[in-house]
């Protein structure tokens, strides 16, 4: 008898039933001790199976719940279902997989919100004086030619504004669609040069004083969303540069990156503002900027521009000195002299 104990201990862990075990035994010849002994055997096998899985079911169970319930929430715009970390290593790395997703899509539902109140906002200002000035040339209130002229020239100006405002959301729009990127050869002294003569007229307007120091050289890239990005960065120098400053664009090659930098002597960005002015309709300086026309998207604008280039951008600003806003453009070698 313990000789056949021994065999069926070195067995494989196979788990089958008692009646199968019990056909087992008769047919190699087994008496009924031994028959009795592998159906036991097999009956505890079996309920040592039954209890590991009835054991893992449990283990199991409650964080899938706890996934299906939590992406069946966010699926219904519940942004702030969480999963929660908890249980075996591979249900930890899945619940902060999920509240990672989660705590993404709730930062990005309240950014969306917030843009939309300020939208608002930004399209009812001038709307309003748009309304307000033309039913007073409308109703006759404005008696004189010098209150209609006055009238006139507001509904203009606003008017103007709507549409920047449009036009500036359209072009943002088509950047986060990922709009196709055209890389080709672009004079970068060239585009530099081209920016200061565009802006020369705004800037002797503004008192400033519109200066290009660019070296000479091409890169690949695309010469559009490079432009807008420069663009921007020289509107904004002029608009926060006051009267008797200077804007200096720059252009030269550090290591493997083409830089292409906009230096102002302007009011300069406080450190708080500085982790904001990427954002959508935010202003370091709200009543300066609707006075010149700004309709606040141009960093957010330049900013997606650089992504779509693969560039990046940085800043350095002194409140009250000035700043200087960089795009660093991608150059895998050194840029060809021209």
């Amino acid at each position: 008898m313990p000789d056949r104990l021994a065999s069926l201990r070195a067995w494989p862990l196979v788990v089958m039933p008692a009646t199968a075990v019990a056909t087992i035994a008769i047919g190699s010849g087994f008496d009924a001790p031994g028959m009795v002994v592998a159906i036991v055997v097999a009956t505890l096998l079996i309920g040592e199976a039954w209890l590991a899985a009835a054991m893992f079911a449990r283990t199991v169970r409650k964080p899938i719940s706890r996934a299906i319930e939590t992406v069946d929430r966010l699926a219904t715009g519940d942004f702030s279902a969480r999963m929660g970390i908890s249980g075996p290593e591979e249900f930890a790395h899945l619940g902060r997989a999920v509240d990672g997703v989660a705590g993404r899509l709730q930062q990005a539902d309240t950014e969306q919100k917030r843009f939309l109140a300020d939208l608002a906002h930004e399209i009812a200002t001038p709307l309003s004086a748009v309304s307000g000035f033309a039913f007073a040339l409308v109703d006759q209130s404005a008696r004189t030619a010098a209150e209609r002229a006055e009238a006139a020239g507001i509904v203009a100006r606003e008017s103007d504004r709507l549409r920047q405002l449009l036009d500036d959301l359209r072009h943002l729009h088509r950047l986060e669609l990922a709009e196709s990127v055209r890389q080709e050869q672009v004079d970068i002294g060239a585009l530099c040069t081209e920016t200061a003569q565009r802006f020369r007229l705004a800037a002797e307007e503004a008192g400033v004083t519109l200066l290009v120091c660019a070296e000479r050289f091409s890169v690949v890239t695309d010469p559009r969303l490079t432009d807008t990005v420069v663009n921007n960065f020289v509107s904004n120098a002029i608009r926060y540069t006051p009267a008797g400053g200077r804007v200096q664009i720059q252009a030269h090659h550090r290591r493997s990156a083409i830089v292409i930098a906009v230096r102002d002597t302007g009011i300069g960005i406080s450190p708080q503002d500085l982790e904001r002015i990427f954002d959508r309709l935010y202003r370091v300086d709200k009543a300066r900027d609707r006075a010149t026309g700004g309709s606040g998207l141009g960093l957010a604008i330049a900013r997606r521009a650089a992504e779509s280039l693969g560039a990046r951008i940085e800043v350095e600003s002194k409140l009250g000195e000035g700043s200087e806003f960089r795009l660093l453009l991608p150059s895998p070698a050194l840029p060809q002299p021209r």
